[in-house]
């Protein structure tokens, strides 16, 4: 039914994330709203702190206001909602740089030719992250032949759990694997400060 002209706006969206947590158990639910406020009369942002309190679980809000964001771009409207979910990378990894004491570090080669986009050692002292949608098993074969390169991934967005969410921060750098993710990148760069990495498409195994 109209949720807008018929329903509280709440309680019927609690009812439907309800019925999702029952039948698919999630760890996080986003809502893609395809109309602007103005229109659906309807204030997801306000909405969604209430309703997650509610259910135990985490809601994301993600704009796809107009035909371009909904159906050509829907992956890299919610993945720019979800870079705000992310926990800050100096806040989850506080103990880190006593980890690196203990732990071995790769030893690789610099990259001989300065200019360069950036410096291969640097990389692998930093977190590295990728974000763009693929099958697990394509992350972990990409993971997999980055290492074998002494490139360690320290995390993807997204991630397999809603849970596990990379840390993002002035020292992590940003990789995308799929196209069209600008808003993506975008945001990572100006919201979360990361370094993004231009690569050709696609950079996976599957290529």
């Amino acid at each position: 039914g109209d949720i807008s002209a018929q329903l509280n706006d709440q309680k019927e969206l609690e009812r439907i994330c309800l019925r999702i947590k029952n039948d698919r158990n999630p760890s996080v639910i986003v809502w893609i709203g395809t109309c602007t406020t103005e229109i659906v009369k309807m204030d997801l942002e306000g909405i969604a702190p209430k309703v997650e309190k509610q259910i135990g679980i985490p809601i994301v809000v993600a704009r796809a206001n107009g035909l371009d964001y909904a159906f050509t771009q829907g992956e890299d409207t919610v993945l720019a909602a979800m870079v705000h979910r992310c926990p800050e990378y100096k806040d989850c990894n506080k103990n880190s740089k006593e980890q690196n004491k203990k732990s071995p570090k790769f030893e690789v080669q610099t990259i001989s030719n300065k200019e360069s986009s950036f410096d291969q050692n640097r990389l692998t002292r930093s977190n590295l992250v990728l974000f763009g949608s693929l099958p697990s098993s394509v992350a972990s074969q990409l993971s997999l032949e980055l290492k074998r390169q002494s490139i360690s991934v320290s995390g993807w967005l997204p991630s397999q759990k809603y849970s596990e969410l990379p840390g993002l921060g002035e020292n992590v750098y940003v990789c995308g694997v799929n196209p069209f993710l600008s808003r993506t990148a975008t945001t990572l760069m100006r919201r979360k400060r990361c370094q993004l990495i231009g690569a050709p498409f696609p950079i996976g195994p599957d290529g």
